[in-house]
């Protein structure tokens, strides 16, 4: 209840829609981005028929995390390395990574 009478406070707007996690009724703050107090989390809600693109669009970002992860991973264990066919084999690795990230990143924007 202290969550939300902080936003209440803060000039953000209940909304009629609650928390698809908890049931709590959602916030509207004055940045229009929309959260939960109990969870403390931003929500996202998608107009019925575009569930798909909006699903889609998620997976995507989470792929791009991931090989982003994978390439921060990469580059520690390059640092490690002295052995120059290990070296390139990471290299090649990270290569593809990259090319990935750039197509993955380009097809959001097309």
């Amino acid at each position: 209840m202290k969550g939300m009478a902080d936003l209440l406070r803060s000039g953000a707007t209940m909304l009629s829609r609650s928390c698809p996690e908890c049931g709590t009724p959602l916030f509207q703050l004055k940045s229009g981005d929309i959260v939960c107090a109990k969870c403390q989390r931003r929500v996202v809600i998608v107009p019925e028929g575009e569930e798909a693109t909006a699903e889609a669009g998620v997976r995507l970002e989470s792929l791009e995390t991931v090989i982003i992860e994978k390439l921060v991973k990469l580059g520690q264990t390059m640092s490690r390395e002295s052995d120059p066919e290990a070296l390139k084999s990471l290299s090649e690795l990270m290569d593809s990574l990259l090319g990935n990230l750039e197509r993955l990143r380009a097809s959001r924007t097309a």
